[in-house]
């Protein structure tokens, strides 16, 4: 690095907090994706960003789309999401749980 701070893309912090310490099962991809959406909108309306009523639905398709190919690229190879946590290092956990509580703060 060059001395800037590196500066991640909330969606992605989102997601990676989510995939890496995934707790629920009973899950499947589309209920996983859509806590990652609600979550970065969650995120967004505590920036004051305003999404209209008429594009809310087409920004879910979209976002939806995008934390879908992030899935995709992220666990090839493994056929859920249970198999590719069991090959995660612990402290990639952590480091996506201390970006997450960063992102929370700001």
């Amino acid at each position: 690095m060059t001395g800037k701070t590196e500066q991640l893309d909330p969606l992605y912090v989102i997601f990676e907090q989510h995939l890496y310490n995934f707790q629920d099962s009973d899950a499947n991809r589309k209920v996983f994706i859509g806590n990652i959406v609600v979550d970065y909108l969650s995120f967004l309306r505590k920036k004051n960003v305003i999404i209209p009523k008429s594009l809310e639905s087409s920004i879910i398709e979209e976002l939806s789309d995008q934390v879908n190919s992030m899935l995709v690229k992220k666990i090839y190879g493994c056929l859920t999401i249970g198999e590719y946590q069991k090959k995660l290092p612990v402290t990639l956990k952590r480091k996506a749980k201390a970006k997450y509580s960063k992102l929370a703060r700001r």
